[in-house]
């Protein structure tokens, strides 16, 4: 169980948070993760301050810090495979419901959807439809739990999968999507070696491959789709084994 460490009198901002990491180093504390995951806080906030009705709440491997005490909104620091993973709690004091007035783009701040043809934004959206007492949405290593003052906690959970777009098929293009798979999820290695496979596939093609085309890339446990449209007219698959390297069918572009 983390040990808490609380600021309960500090706003959760840059300052108080660089004062917190100050406090901690003096004091010694060892938990590099928290440090860590402070540091991330720090220049996630930096140009998106929260709210004074807000908690910050920022865990490491046995520490837990929080700095500030409301339960309007909760936002939370983790890590998962040495990578931060940001969680909103956001809760309604003023209605039994979630409602699509509920969902602000503000929330969704410094976030890059892992669905680029229909982000998680407009899908949280589209899933309040009426009014709900809870609603979940989780993106790759962001979330977001909306709750209300329904005596109902229940309600569904939206999570988006990885639907990149290509805009032209080019090297660059795809490279442009190597980089992004390296930023949002650097420990999948089998997802990036079979980029670096489909990209030397494409420099040595012979022939055009047109404008409707699809990629399904299955590593890593996770499925990811890079594709010029929402229909495409012809798909390739690239796997990736640990023993094997990558395979892709059909074979060459």
């Amino acid at each position: 169980m983390d040990t808490p460490l609380r600021y309960p009198s500090f706003q959760p901002d840059t300052e108080n948070i660089m004062s917190v990491v100050h406090d901690l180093k003096e004091n010694n504390f060892s938990d590099n993760t928290l440090l860590s995951n402070l540091d991330f806080a720090e220049r996630f906030l930096r140009d998106h301050p929260l709210k004074k009705k807000s908690k910050l709440l920022v865990k490491g491997n046995y520490l837990c810090v929080q700095i500030g005490q409301s339960n309007e909104t909760i936002f939370t620091v983790t890590s998962e495979n040495n990578q931060a993973c940001v969680h909103v709690c956001i809760h309604n004091i003023y209605d039994r419901k979630v409602t699509m007035y509920s969902i602000n783009a503000g929330h969704f701040f410094n976030h890059s959807c892992q669905d680029e043809f229909k982000s998680c934004f407009t899908q949280a959206q589209e899933a309040v439809n009426e009014g709900l007492p809870r609603l979940h949405i989780k993106c790759n290593r962001f979330s977001i739990t909306y709750t209300s003052e329904s005596s109902n906690p229940a309600g569904p959970t939206v999570e988006t999968k990885c639907h990149l777009k290509l805009e032209s098929l080019t090297a660059e293009g795809l490279l442009n999507k190597k980089v992004w798979l390296q930023k949002e999820k650097p420990a999948c290695h089998g997802l990036i070696a079979c980029l670096d496979y489909l990209i030397k596939q494409y420099l040595t093609a012979i022939y055009s491959l047109g404008s409707s085309y699809g990629f399904v890339i299955y590593a890593d446990k996770e499925i990811i789709k890079i594709t010029s449209g929402e229909n495409v007219s012809r798909q390739y698959v690239l796997l990736h084994d640990n023993d094997e390297g990558v395979s892709m069918f059909p074979p060459t572009l």
